[in-house]
């Protein structure tokens, strides 16, 4: 398996919470989207444009399937924070309502539609290395319309239990919003089983997938509500002559308002097709194991790590001082993790399945030298 990622044969490549390598077979599902469209080989003399979206739509079931969903839950978009942003602007937001969030979210809901409607925004403070539910439980109230997680942290692998999160907000009648760009194709999912609103994702770390791409779930319950915050030749509300039909109000696919990235959603089509020829009940047992494997190595150092003890995430942390610096070192011997100066200097170290314990004995070996 680990002869599918080339990269593998030069690097010890420890830093997938950066960005994910891609196998043999992703690199040649773009390749073959590629090919088409250079030799111009639509599918029955059918139009090119036809054939993409029918392959979105395909696409879309495999993620739908794969987190827990449903095909008419989810929608493409171009980044995490496109998918956050479209939740935060399509809410009905009253002045004095509140929205809660960890202290180290990666993209926090302070946005201009926040402040513009008088929105008090709730950090909940760290304690310990992670977050103490009966802090979230203190922070919400019947006012807060929305609460907004990470499952997993980008900082040190903190991974909140998205059920606890789920009760605690709807039980003041709030939504849920969970980033899962650092858990999803590293950890099973099953958004529904959780029972969040919305789940905003990008598939180039963990899936193993494009750059440029994410992807949108809402609970197929919070569509009708839920206002597009942007419209375009997909999703126009126009009812006078035009250019297509707009997509189906009951889909998630109302948020899609323009030209997808056709090449992107069948590449990861590719992925998740190879995810699931591993099966993730495997995947993310390695990735445990793994992760397990280098907090006891780290252990063995001394290191001072940030990362809880007995978490189940793929990224592990440790403080170091001057991290940047010896990151950018070890790449010198073609190590790869990532060293941060933010929320105090430290390295974080990220595997996955297609890592092994030779990879981090190595940077075990590095770190004592």
């Amino acid at each position: 398996m680990r002869s599918d990622f080339p990269a593998l044969k030069e690097w010890t490549y420890l830093d997938t919470s950066f960005v994910g390598l891609i196998p043999n077979q992703v690199k040649e599902g773009y390749d073959e989207w590629l090919r088409q469209w250079h030799h111009f080989s639509p599918e029955e003399g059918r139009p090119l444009l036809s054939t993409w979206l029918e392959d979105a739509n395909r696409v879309r079931e495999i993620i739908a399937d794969f987190v827990g969903a449903k095909g008419n839950e989810i929608a493409f978009t171009m980044c995490t924070g496109s998918g956050l942003n479209i939740v935060v602007n399509g809410l009905d937001w009253e002045k004095g309502d509140s929205a809660v969030f960890p202290e180290w979210e990666h993209n926090p809901l302070d946005t201009h539609t926040i402040r513009r409607c008088g929105v008090e925004l709730r950090a909940v403070p760290a304690r310990g290395g992670g977050f103490d539910p009966a802090d979230l439980e203190k922070a919400v109230d019947d006012r807060t319309r929305l609460v907004q997680v990470s499952e997993v942290s980008y900082i040190n692998g903190f991974r909140f239990d998205l059920k606890e999160v789920s009760e605690i907000a709807h039980e003041h009648g709030a939504k849920v919003l969970v980033d899962a760009t650092q858990s999803v194709g590293a950890l099973m999912a099953d958004y529904r089983r959780d029972g969040v609103d919305f789940v905003s994702a990008a598939p180039y770390k963990y899936l193993m997938g494009p750059a440029g791409l994410a992807f949108l779930y809402v609970e197929e319950g919070n569509i009708p509500g839920l206002v597009p915050d942007r419209i375009g030749w997909k999703n126009q509300i126009w009812e006078g002559a035009r250019a297509e039909e707009p997509a189906p109000p009951d889909t998630a696919e109302k948020f899609e308002y323009g030209t997808l990235n056709f090449q992107g959603i069948h590449a990861l089509g590719e992925s998740l097709a190879y995810l699931n020829s591993v099966g993730m009940d495997a995947v993310e047992r390695r990735v445990l194991s793994l992760s397990s494997h280098l907090h006891e190595r780290l252990e063995v150092l001394s290191k001072d790590i940030l990362t809880p003890e007995g978490t189940e995430s793929p990224i592990v942390s440790f403080a170091q001082d001057g991290a940047v610096k010896l990151a950018r070192g070890l790449m010198s011997e073609k190590i790869k993790v990532t060293g941060r100066e933010a929320h105090g200097s430290h390295m974080r170290v990220s595997v996955h399945f297609y890592n092994n314990e030779e990879d981090i004995d190595r940077f075990i070996q590095k770190m004592e030298e």
